[in-house]
Formats: structure tokens, C-alpha cells, sequence
């Protein structure tokens, strides 16, 4: 049996994103700075998604483009990106490569990279839950229903419920 890899944690198997996938965090980080926001909110996500060939026209029929772009930027404690101290190094001992607590995506053109919010981290990692081999935009969608229904966030202020974007999603 071959040995689990790990991502972020020793919870979370080894993810391979599509490169349809990387799209839609490349397109989020661009809407990001476009918005003026120095990180990728949920709200982010789902613009992008709706851009996204394969599941922006399933998602276009449950999420009104319009209202989301016009919503406010997400409040709520400053969003950090923390480094991760290495356990087993030693005192004066340089990690070989820095680690945070969550993950950047660059921009289309590959010039700046933003972060994902707390928020949105969860919901990627709710979406890698969901995949099956590769990680696709679709499971992205799924994530974020899922933890819309834990937390209620953008899609509440839109009163979308998460049960309409996984609809949406299994009509694909």
C-alpha cells in the first residue's frame, strides 16, 4: 500500500489541482486587487467561479454576479498570513523554505501573488475534501456550499442558499 502524502497538515491527503483550478485562484487574486482587497475572500472565489468556462454558466443562474461584485469587502480581524515555525530546527538553524498558514495564488500574468483569507482557506480546503484525483473548479463550489452551511458568509448576505449552488453544480 503506498504511504499518504501530506498538504498543510497530517488530516489532509495530498491534493493535485487541474489547471483549470489554478485558473480560478489566478482569476481570484487578479478580482482580488481589482477590488482593491488585499486578499481572497469567498467572494472572490465565486467571481471567479462564474468566470470559470465549465462552472461559471451552471453558477450564473443561482448567483447574481451584480449583487456580489457590489457587496462590501469582507470585515472582520485583519487578515495575516502567519509563518509556520519549523519544530525541528535548530536555534540559529534558517528554514529552507518559509511556510505559512495559508496559500498565495499569482495573478494571470504572474506578477503578484495575494493570499487567501482564513475564510477562504477553509473553503479550499472543504473543496479538496470533495475531489477525487484532481481538483477541479466544481469542487471549489462544492467547498464553499458546504461551509456555507456552517458558516454563513457571502452567499447569506446574497440569500442563496447552498443548497441552490450544489443543484446548480450536479446539473453539470
Amino acid at each position: 500500500m503506498e504511504a499518504k502524502q501530506t498538504l498543510m497538515n497530517d488530516q489532509t491527503e495530498q491534493v493535485y489541482l487541474s489547471e483549470a483550478l489554478l485558473g480560478v485562484m489566478r482569476v481570484a487574486a487578479a478580482i482580488a486587487l481589482r477590488l482593491g482587497e488585499s486578499f481572497i475572500t469567498t467572494r472572490m472565489l465565486l467571481l471567479a467561479l462564474l468566470e470559470d468556462p465549465q462552472v461559471g454558466p451552471a453558477l450564473a443562474g443561482v448567483l447574481p454576479k451584480d449583487r456580489l461584485e457590489a457587496l462590501p469587502p469582507a470585515e472582520g480581524p485583519k487578515y495575516v498570513a502567519g509563518r509556520i515555525p519549523e519544530p525541528h530546527a535548530q536555534l540559529a538553524e534558517r528554514a529552507a523554505m518559509q511556510r505559512y498558514d495559508t496559500l498565495a495564488f499569482k495573478v494571470p500574468d504572474g506578477t503578484q501573488s495575494v493570499w487567501l483569507s482564513r475564510e477562504a482557506l477553509i473553503v479550499f480546503q472543504e473543496g479538496a475534501q470533495r475531489s477525487e484525483g484532481r481538483y477541479l473548479p466544481k469542487h471549489l463550489a462544492f467547498g464553499i456550499a458546504a461551509q456555507a452551511v456552517r458558516t454563513p458568509g457571502v452567499l447569506a448576505s446574497l440569500h442563496v442558499s447552498p443548497g441552490a449552488i450544489n443543484d446548480a453544480l450536479f446539473k453539470l
